[in-house]
Parts: structure tokens; C-alpha cells; sequence
């Protein structure tokens, strides 16, 4: 009952904005139907959502998608497009926009990883980057994450990280983890595959990407992040906010 009164509210919806025609209605209820029973029904005259090459299959112990690598470029080329995820604010924001790549990725039938790299800062430099807008300068990190796709190449099943944040197109994880340590080749990284639930590199926090509450803080957190990034003294400002919040805290009784 719960989810023929949910699907009866979506379909009122997509009634009030879609333009009366036989076409909108049958799209608006495959993307319903997909929302309510992840089925792997097809939208009037459009391919599958899901890559055709696509299979679920285990890897190092997870539950995940294995497809061919022109399908893993597609979909890094849809987020790369994707105008919501605010890619170019390297400097914070990771784990948003890494659930919520996951979340697009669980409406479209795949089952992704994350792939978490962190380092031991006593043992360690930071990860570094180049800035996505100021040549010359560095974007740091203590630990990084992304969604992460198997592919299927030469008879062999290798992962690959989709992070337009960093990337121009999707490359095998390995790759992604030595883009971030070029400063020092040997430095020693943790690689960690997790579920996408996986929130933080610790799994103190796990939360279904499709969980509801969850998914409407964490895409006001992207807005949010969007907003700096059009500010060119956006990462400063972020930075200063940050850093009230941490004094705030560490005035609390107790803390």
C-alpha cells in the first residue's frame, strides 16, 4: 500500500509537469517504477539505463558491477556532465560527491564500490593533486574517495575509479591512486574497496546512498559546495567557516 500511494504522488507529479503526451507519461513511469522496485524495465524508445555489458559479480569479498570499459566511460562521462555535482571544489567535499555518484549509479541497476585511499600522516605525506583552477598550486588531502566500476579487460576484472575531479576520463583505480602520490612514488597508501554505503575511510558512517533524509542533507551540502566553487575566494571562505566550527567545538564543556 505504502508504495501505490508513493507511486500514486510521483505519477500526480510527473502528470503536472510533463507536456500530455503518450511519450512523457511512459518515461515518467519506467523512472517511478525504477525508483520504487529497481527493476530492469526499459523507458519508450530509449536504451537501458543499465550498461548492457553489465553483470553483478563478487570482488574481494563485495558485491559489485563488472561491465566493458566503454560503458565505464559513458557513465564518467555522464557525471562529468553532470552540472548538480560540484567537481571542480577539489579541495572538500569528496565523500558527497562520492555518494552521491553512488546513489545515481544504484537508480541505474550498477552496484558500485568506493574506493578510499588514505595515508598515515606519521608515516606519509598527503595525497596531493594539482589544482583543478589555480596553476601552481596544490590540492592535499589526508584521504580520498570515489565510486569505483569493475571492467572487464584482456580476461581479467579491473577496477576503475570514476572522479571527473581529477580525472578526464575513467582510469583503473591503481592509476587514480598513483595521479595522487607523483611527489613521492613510494610513499605508502591503504587502498581500501568498500560497499557504497561506506561513507568515511574509518566506516564510522554507513548509510544507504538511496536512503531519503540522507540523500536531501547531502545534496544541500553539494549546492553549498557548488556556491564556493563559483566564489573565487570560495576555498578561503570555506576554510574560515571550518575553522569557526572547530573553535565552536572545542569551546564546548567537555569536548
Amino acid at each position: 500500500m505504502k508504495k501505490i500511494m508513493v507511486l500514486f504522488i510521483l505519477l500526480s507529479s510527473s502528470f503536472a509537469f510533463a507536456k500530455d503526451d503518450l511519450h512523457s507519461f511512459c518515461e515518467g513511469l519506467d523512472k517511478t517504477l525504477r525508483h520504487l522496485n529497481r527493476s530492469e524495465s526499459r523507458p519508450c524508445n530509449s536504451p537501458s539505463l543499465t550498461p548492457t555489458s553489465a553483470r553483478l559479480v563478487t570482488y574481494k569479498g563485495q558485491k559489485a558491477t563488472v561491465m566493458s570499459e566503454e560503458d565505464a566511460q559513458a557513465l564518467f562521462t555522464e557525471f562529468k556532465n553532470n552540472q548538480d555535482i560540484p567537481f571542480d571544489f577539489s579541495l572538500a567535499g569528496y565523500e558527497q560527491r562520492a555518494h552521491e555518484m553512488s546513489r545515481l549509479l544504484l537508480l541505474k541497476g550498477v552496484t558500485p564500490l568506493k574506493g578510499f585511499a588514505s595515508v598515515d600522516e606519521s608515516k606519509s605525506p598527503r595525497l596531493e593533486i594539482p589544482h583543478p583552477k589555480k596553476k601552481g598550486e596544490i590540492i592535499r588531502w589526508k584521504y580520498h574517495v570515489a565510486p569505483v566500476v569493475l571492467v572487464e579487460k584482456d580476461g581479467k576484472v579491473v577496477p576503475f575509479t570514476l572522479d571527473p575531479s581529477m580525472e578526464a576520463r575513467a582510469v583503473p583505480t591503481t592509476q587514480w591512486v598513483g595521479a595522487m602520490t607523483k611527489h613521492n612514488p613510494k610513499m605508502k597508501v591503504r587502498l581500501q574497496y568498500a560497499n557504497a554505503s561506506q561513507y568515511d575511510s574509518n566506516g564510522r558512517i554507513r548509510i544507504d546512498p538511496r536512503d531519503k533524509d540522507f540523500m536531501k542533507a547531502n545534496q544541500e551540502s553539494l549546492r553549498e559546495f557548488k556556491e564556493y566553487s563559483k566564489d573565487p575566494n570560495g576555498e578561503a571562505e570555506w576554510m574560515f567557516q571550518q575553522q569557526l566550527m572547530e573553535d565552536k567545538m572545542n569551546s564546548m564543556p567537555g569536548f
